[in-house]
């Protein structure tokens, strides 16, 4: 009588194989989703780049004669659609009388998207020169 030997798998050779393949394919499954968060981040900041440009090419800070009047820029949504373009100048208190007025303001770009919580905040200061 001749023994053959075995073929096949056992069952615990069976269960470690399904163990670390059910391992592998959990972090390959994750980093693809991290990778497609990162797409979508990348692409939202890329737009909010674009839209930044677009807003400052239709509301140029060049050229201002009164910044507190000229600069502000009301919240404008006609650059993209689902963003919104804004620019704000922080009123200047008057300089104490034996300190010398620097013409210095703040000038803050806002693009938001979504429901408006989402956004990015460019903060510039500007000098008034008379």
């Amino acid at each position: 009588m001749t023994r053959h030997p075995r073929a096949g798998f056992t069952l615990i050779e069976m269960v470690l194989a399904i163990i670390i393949l059910g391992g592998a394919l959990t972090v390959l499954y994750r980093s693809i989703i991290v990778s497609a968060r990162m797409v979508t981040l990348s692409k939202q900041r890329e737009e909010v780049a674009y839209v930044f440009t677009l807003g400052e090419l239709e509301h140029p800070l060049r050229d201002i004669e009164d910044i507190e009047e000229d600069a502000p820029v009301d919240p404008d949504a006609s650059l993209l659609d689902g963003y919104t373009y804004e620019r704000t100048v922080d009123e200047r208190e008057d300089p104490p009388e034996d300190v010398e007025d620097d013409g210095l303001y703040v000038v803050r770009t806002i693009v938001s998207w979504g429901d408006g919580s989402e956004r990015e905040e460019i903060v510039r200061y500007l000098r008034q020169t008379n």
